[in-house]
């Protein structure tokens, strides 16, 4: 008799699996909070899980309340309505995708070929998404298009319609009980919807939309949009996309133009729509950009706004210990993730984790002049914390540098007891 689907969300392997999934993504946030509560989860990992575990036998595991965190969109008025769950929710809501995706038919649907993000296709692909989409591009080109029309679907994850993403898999499966905690897992509800003030109807509270960093999110996406990729790819055009990001290519501008006329009547049987602002149409011999590559005459490089950004990011993070550094007379109160070794592991992390996204890139000269420019702003951070290293005293310099105090480690001494002979004697 197979295992039924809701046994295997509830088996431990499946929880432990999910839980580094979400564990490695959260370690990488920007966010110290996230980071925080997964270094808590991680003391006793096993213990949470077994709870986590028990809950989900028992038909007793609730999603709890997540918090609305508005994102500022950079130069514009709105924001990105990014939804972070509870640890024990996001551990459920993974293994829930994980179990998922061992269906065939939805497997099918979220895998289609031409779509790339949140499904890895096969357990050994080689390429990561982002390169494997970029490398479709450069089929697309060696196959004779000589112009694109680059775009995205605005609002895309506030404006699903749940109601027929949950057909979708009703029709897949015949679970019950699963069916019941995917449903709960694709609901939102916001623990400070009071405080997001007139940002509270950004969220998807209804039965339009997912929540923006739910695990879950990017695959309902890509069941939703399997007849949208199967129709943009029947004729001689191409569609590339990437979640939201869709990029079409064909051999002239009339051909593209009448395949982007039909990719905006297909979103809109969804209530979806492409987003004007964002909209570029050009040739591809001038070259032109698809998620965050500058593709054209042979080069394959990060954008310069992928560029600056990353600069900016590192700066930042070298700025931010500086000012702490310097803020305290005797840095007792120094909040250790400053400190010399911290900020230049984290800085060695985003730096890492910026050159293997980008590692598929060919103009070694544009990482090279990149690289003298972190190199500049971090020996900048090194001549600064040396100036202010050498007017502190021997302890300062030591909670600076982040290697911890003896003294200070020493905080429960045990009490040596008092001999019976010295009792006697005071009598």
């Amino acid at each position: 008799m197979p295992v039924s689907l809701i046994s295997r969300v509830r088996r431990k392997r499946t929880l432990a699996k999910a839980w580094r999934v979400i564990s490695s993504n959260a370690r990488s946030s920007q966010s110290s909070e996230t980071r925080r509560e997964v270094d808590l989860f991680a003391l006793d990992a096993d213990v949470h899980l077994d709870r986590i575990q028990r809950q989900l036998n028992r038909n007793k595991f609730r999603f709890e309340p997540a918090r609305g965190v508005p994102i500022p969109k950079k130069g514009k008025d709105t924001i990105r309505p990014i939804v972070v769950a509870p640890i024990d929710s996001r551990i459920v809501q993974r293994a829930i995708h994980d179990v998922l995706l061992t269906v065939p038919k939805i497997k099918a649907l979220a895998s289609h070929p031409c779509s790339f993000g949140g499904v890895q296709k096969t357990p050994d692909q080689m390429l990561g998404a982002v390169p494997a989409a970029i490398q479709a591009v450069l089929i697309g080109i060696a196959e004779g298009a000589r112009f694109v029309i680059r775009s995205d679907i605005s609002a895309f994850f506030t404006r699903i319609p749940k109601p027929v993403v949950i057909s979708i898999v009703s029709e897949a499966i015949e679970d019950p009980e699963f069916l019941r905690l995917f449903k709960e897992a694709l609901e939102v509800e916001l623990e400070n919807l009071a405080a997001l003030g007139i940002h509270a109807s950004d969220f998807p509270l209804g039965e339009v939309g997912v929540a923006q960093g739910s695990s879950l999110s990017p695959l309902m996406g890509n069941l939703l949009l399997y007849e949208f990729d199967e129709e943009m790819n029947k004729g001689d055009c191409r569609c590339i996309r990437y979640i939201d990001d869709f990029l079409i290519m064909a051999r002239d501008q009339e051909s593209a133009q009448k395949s982007f006329s039909q990719a905006a009547t297909l979103l809109k049987r969804y209530g979806l729509s492409t987003s004007q602002s964002k909209t570029f149409r050009g040739s591809i011999e001038r070259g032109f950009q698809f998620l965050g590559i500058e593709i054209g005459n042979g080069r394959i490089i990060p954008t310069k706004e992928s560029r600056n950004k990353l600069l900016a990011k590192v700066k930042e993070r070298l700025d931010a210990s500086l000012e702490e550094l310097s803020s305290s007379k005797e840095c007792k109160a120094l909040d250790r993730a400053h400190t010399l070794i911290r900020t230049l592991t984290e800085v060695s992390g985003i730096v890492n984790g910026w050159g293997h996204h980008y590692s598929f890139c060919n103009e070694k000269n544009v990482v090279g002049q990149l690289d003298m420019r972190l190199d500049q702003l971090i020996h900048e951070y090194s001549r600064r914390y040396a100036s202010v290293r050498k007017s502190s005293d021997w302890k300062k310099s030591r909670r600076m540098l982040g290697v911890p105090l003896l003294e200070e480690l020493a905080t429960s001494p045990l009490t040596w007891p008092e001999s019976k002979l010295s009792r006697s004697a005071g009598m």
